[in-house]
């Protein structure tokens, strides 16, 4: 009866070390997941502040055009 019971034991202890191997894998999976996750959120902010700039030169640039075409006689 105790041999059976300490064999019990000894595979929950071996079912709880591997689930902690693979919970500790999953967390350093998503650990980089995150990191990435991160590191594109910056490149999406960069590059919407750069869209951002060039469309107001775009604009200005529009505007400008616009305002010399209006100053300047048909012929």
């Amino acid at each position: 009866m105790f041999r059976r019971k300490t064999e019990q034991i000894r595979l929950l202890r071996l079912e709880v070390e591997l689930a902690n191997q693979r919970s500790g894998h999953w967390q350093k999976a998503n650990g980089r997941l995150n990191d990435y996750i991160d590191g594109l959120e910056a490149e999406l902010d960069i590059a919407v502040q750069e869209y951002t700039e060039l469309e107001g030169k775009y604009t200005a640039l529009i505007a400008e055009r616009e305002a010399t075409q209006a100053a300047e006689p048909p012929f």
